[in-house]
Parts: structure tokens; C-alpha cells; sequence
């Protein structure tokens, strides 16, 4: 009987241990199931050579502003300024005869460049558009008879000596090889209208001319001195400013400048700027019956900015890592502007995210 016992209690033992052993990885099987789809829902997975590892994204605010920014700047004596054109070309006489000694004033064409090639082209393309412009009347008159008038309109402005109208807004809505083909000339013609501006100078002060190095008719390269000119004013007025501030303004533009309790006007002259800077150099023509000698001088400029901002504690030694076309990268990050606890990264563009560490594994691996 105590044999008997002794077996029997033998065997509920080692049913015991078989079912603990069973049992066992099975929960522990779950519960690792169960962590991996928690953590598939919240975290982006990437895959390398070396296995699977997880990180966590965030999106870049992305943050505009609009506001009226100042530039302090200094008055400087004024030098001579080379006459160059942006392109080739024969050179043509301006408005006004001039010599060596002449005078003239702001927004005088001083020279200009032969158009007649140019003029030859875009009448020839004018011709083409109104061609095609007269071919489209008989449908808009069919089915967009709202719109007849400001077609006739348009096709009776289409001259070879008139810049073209503005195109009708309900073209861009509409469908089919025809209509795209118009606006596909239309578009070639704008370009070419465009680019007339680059055929003349345009006095940026009013002054003397000190040298003409080059003569009515002869070819001219781009960047090639036409002549030296310099203001009758002996002062101008020069800025540093962030390039991304500069590439809003070219030349001709009128700016608003203060000088203590006196507010008036300049026009930007020149735009400089290195590759290996941050900043620009931007020159101001002035008066000088405005401005009093030795005093700082103000710009007052409209900022208009758009910038991603992520936490500034993301950045770390220099460094972000970000997630772009299916891929995280590591990018050397540079600050452009601070906003609170944010930083604004020039680098990030949009579409990107940024991986921040991981709050299981505190680590984000990259390929």
C-alpha cells in the first residue's frame, strides 16, 4: 500500500512538471507577441543588414511669418560702376547720345543690345499663337459662350509690336491637344517677352559717364564692361543680410531706409554674395541732401519665412537624423532660427521626419 502511494504520487509529479514545461513558453510566447504588435503600432520599422530595429518619427512644424525686419547699415563713399549686359550681344545706343562726360539720369537707357534677332522670333511665334488662338474660337464660342468676348479680346491684342494680354483664366481648366498646345506657345512667347529686359541697362542713379570702352554696333560678350559710370552723389549706403533675405530683392528696387528721425527712400544698386558665406552684401543708391555723414543708416525690409521647426533637443552635436524617400539619413543640421524650445533646420525639406531615440532601446541605428 505504501508502494502504491509512493508511485502514484511519482506519477502527479512528473504530470506536473510536463505541464509546467508546456505551459511555460507558451505564455512567454505571448506575451512576446503580444509586445511585438504593441510595438509595431507605434513605432516605424526599417530593416538592414543586420537584423530589424525600430525608431520613432515625428513631423517638422512647419512654421511662416510675415514682418517687417531692419538691417543696419553704413554710409560709404561711392566708386565707379562697370556697364555689363547678362547676355551677348551688338550694342545699341540708349535714349540719349552719349560721351565721356555725360550726364544722365535714374532709369535712363544708357545702351541696349541689337533685338532685332529676338524681335524676328517672337513675331513669328505671335504669329503661331494667334494662328492657333483663331482655330479654338469656333469651339469657345460653342461651348463656352460666356467666355467669347474675352477670347476675341485676346486674340485682337496679340500684336508682334504689343506685349501679349493676359491669358483668360478658364483656359487653365480646360482639357484636350489643342487647348494644351496654345498654351504651350503662349507660354513660349511669355518667356521670350520676358527676357527683353535683359537687352538694355538702365541707369541704376542718376550720374556721369567717366569711360565708353565699347562702340555703337560692335558684339559685346556677357559680363564684358560697356562702360564706366558713377553717380553724381558721392555716397551710397551698404547692408549685411542673411542670403535668403537678399534673393528677394534685385536690382532697381526701391527699399525704405531711416536715419534718425528722417525716413526716405534708396534703390538697390548691387547685390553680393560668396558661396563660402552666410550673408549678402546689398548696396543702396541715395542722395546725399538726405542723409547726414558718419551716421548709421536703416533698411526696413519684409521678411516673408517658411521653416521647418523641430525640438531643439533632437539635435544632437551638430547632428539629426531624419527619414526621407523610405530611408533614415544622418545630416550635418544647421540652426537658421530659434522659437522657444524649436529650432528652424535649414536642411529638411518637405515630406521629411525626424527620428528621435527610441524609448525602449534609447538608440536609433542607421544603415
Amino acid at each position: 500500500m505504501q508502494l502504491k502511494y509512493l508511485y502514484d504520487h511519482q506519477s502527479f509529479a512528473m504530470t506536473r512538471n510536463r505541464i509546467i514545461f508546456l505551459f511555460v513558453p507558451l505564455v512567454i510566447g505571448l506575451v512576446a507577441v503580444f509586445n511585438w504588435t504593441n510595438s509595431k503600432s507605434n513605432n516605424t520599422k526599417q530593416s538592414n543588414r543586420k537584423g530589424v530595429y525600430t525608431v520613432d518619427t515625428i513631423r517638422p512644424v512647419l512654421y511662416k511669418e510675415s514682418r517687417v525686419v531692419e538691417f543696419e547699415g553704413s554710409i560709404k563713399p561711392i566708386g565707379k560702376v562697370n556697364v555689363t549686359f547678362t547676355i551677348p550681344g551688338t550694342l545699341v545706343a540708349g535714349e540719349i547720345p552719349l560721351t565721356e562726360g555725360s550726364n544722365f539720369r535714374e532709369s535712363d537707357i544708357l545702351f541696349k543690345l541689337d533685338l532685332k534677332v529676338l524681335f524676328k522670333e517672337m513675331s513669328a511665334k505671335k504669329k503661331e499663337l494667334k494662328l492657333l488662338a483663331e482655330q479654338l474660337e469656333q469651339e469657345i464660342a460653342t461651348n463656352y459662350s460666356g467666355e467669347k468676348s474675352s477670347w476675341e479680346t485676346l486674340i485682337s491684342n496679340i500684336l508682334p509690336t504689343r506685349r501679349l494680354p493676359a491669358c483668360p483664366s478658364f483656359i487653365s481648366k480646360l482639357n484636350g491637344q489643342k487647348f494644351q498646345k496654345f498654351t504651350d506657345a503662349y507660354q513660349e512667347v511669355k518667356k521670350l517677352e520676358d527676357g527683353i529686359d535683359a537687352y538694355y541697362y538702365f541707369a541704376p542713379f542718376s550720374g556721369t559717364v567717366l569711360a565708353i570702352n565699347k562702340k555703337i554696333g560692335e558684339k559685346v560678350l556677357s559680363q564684358e564692361c560697356v562702360a564706366q559710370i558713377a553717380p553724381r552723389q558721392i555716397y551710397f549706403a551698404e547692408f549685411k543680410m542673411p542670403k535668403e533675405d537678399a534673393l528677394l530683392l534685385k536690382q532697381k528696387d526701391e527699399v525704405s531706409m531711416v536715419q534718425g528721425n528722417k525716413q526716405f527712400k534708396g534703390r538697390v544698386t548691387t547685390i553680393t554674395h560668396k558661396d563660402d558665406s552666410p550673408n549678402a552684401i546689398v548696396e543702396c543708391s541715395i542722395s546725399n541732401k538726405v542723409i547726414t555723414i558718419n551716421q548709421k543708416v536703416t533698411m526696413q525690409f519684409q521678411r516673408n519665412s517658411a521653416y521647418f521647426f523641430v525640438p531643439y533637443h533632437l539635435i544632437r552635436s551638430n547632428t539629426l537624423w531624419i527619414y526621407r524617400s523610405g530611408k533614415p539619413i544622418k545630416i550635418e543640421a544647421t540652426i537658421i532660427e530659434w522659437k522657444k524650445d524649436s529650432v528652424a533646420i535649414k536642411e529638411l525639406k518637405p515630406g521629411d521626419l525626424v527620428l528621435r531615440k527610441s524609448p525602449k532601446t534609447r538608440s536609433i541605428s542607421c544603415k
